[in-house]
């Protein structure tokens, strides 16, 4: 899940709310706020909502830094992370690529359940010192309540949740196949969806409304579950293939000096989507339908390519030995449609959305 509103970066990180986690945030302090009025009958209703409304607001912090988390493990481990997304199941940090080894998805997976156990242990300490019915106590023990929660919640063993990477890790490591890892903890995330949705219909059969988050959550997990599975499959048919494979070397080239509307027309026309921006004949930027969208049509004339451009230094490139599967991944994340080949300071080539898609195709239709 991507988008929603940003917020701020964190160690550089983009964090953004989805407008799903509002709903979340006023579902939360409502029933908090019901909670605290037969548990704290003798504060008064500005106490008990400011009580609800901290600890629903402490409760996205604690998601936040859980996710956070995953994100440094990942940095560590080399694996660039795009954005942070707090949402209607919790949170997400987007990941660029896998991590290279079994270790590293260990390490990462892991880190989300053990920054939440921490804060658990905080706020239950916290508790005790000031006492469980002051203001402080009682929104601390629901935190570390909460925290618990989300900690023994994620460690379940079934893929999307941290235990399923946890899981995908161990078989990863025994195997030495991060792909039959990936089908085999994606599956137990299948499974482990559908326990959900019939343990919230149950619920609902017998009279408890609440039932139908259980579901939901069930829902949730199975369709992630089930795009893994798919995804899988797609990285197992792309497992052998790198770069080198796909490049097609027909770059189009073209003068920093022509007009937006020559670009236009002479390549757009002809079913090009984008060029390298050259100055003298050396690479300055690459232009794509992307740019020419955020230049006004009347404008186009008199607009040169090399001024809206993407600076050279700028555009996201691969060696030649990239596996193809980490291109595809870099496209999605990245919302590109090629990716430039870089080799010995030279752009030999480029990757195009096209080029892997066919590839995927035929993996298909051979398999």
């Amino acid at each position: 899940m991507i988008g929603g509103i940003r917020i701020g970066r964190i160690f550089g990180i983009p964090v953004y709310l989805h407008p799903t986690w509002f709903l979340v945030f006023l579902l939360v302090t409502w029933a908090l706020t019901a909670r605290l009025q037969s548990e704290h009958a003798d504060w008064s209703g500005a106490a008990q909502l400011l009580a609800a409304s901290l600890t629903s607001a402490l409760f996205f912090v604690s998601i936040l830094l859980h996710e956070l988390g995953h994100s440094v493990l990942a940095i560590r481990h080399r694996v660039p992370v795009r954005s942070i997304t707090l949402f209607i199941f919790g949170g997400v940090a987007l990941m660029e690529r896998e991590p290279e080894s079994s270790g590293a998805e260990f390490q990462i997976a892991i880190a989300g359940p053990i920054v939440s156990a921490m804060l658990a242990l905080g706020f239950s300490g916290l508790t005790r010192v000031a006492g469980g019915n002051s203001l402080l106590g009682s929104l601390a023990g629901w935190l570390a309540f909460i925290n618990t929660g989300v900690a023994l919640f994620n460690l379940l063993p079934g893929y999307p949740l941290d235990g399923g990477r946890v899981l995908r890790a161990f078989l990863w490591a025994q195997t030495g196949d991060r792909d039959r890892a990936t089908r085999v903890a994606a599956g137990a995330g299948q499974w482990m969806a559908y326990a959900f949705i019939a343990f919230g219909a149950l619920e609902v059969f017998h009279g408890d409304i609440g039932g139908l988050w259980i579901a939901f959550i069930g829902w949730f997990l199975l369709s992630a579950a089930t795009a893994t599975m798919r995804q899988a499959a797609v990285d197992a048919s792309l497992s052998r293939l790198r770069a080198r494979d796909l490049m097609s070397e027909d770059v189009p080239r073209i003068p920093a000096e022509i007009s937006v509307a020559r670009f236009a027309r002479d390549l757009v026309m002809r079913g090009r989507r984008w060029a390298l921006v050259e100055h003298e004949d050396v690479p300055v930027g690459l232009i794509s339908l992307t740019d020419v969208r955020r230049v006004p049509a009347e404008a186009w004339e008199t607009t040169a390519v090399g001024q809206i451009a993407t600076p050279i230094e700028a555009v996201l490139t691969a060696p030649l030995d990239s596996p193809v599967r980490d291109l595809l991944r870099t496209m999605a994340t990245r919302k590109v449609n090629q990716i430039p080949i870089l080799e010995g300071g030279r752009i030999l080539g480029a990757v195009t959305r096209e080029a892997l898609v066919q590839a995927i195709e035929m993996s298909a239709g051979v398999s």
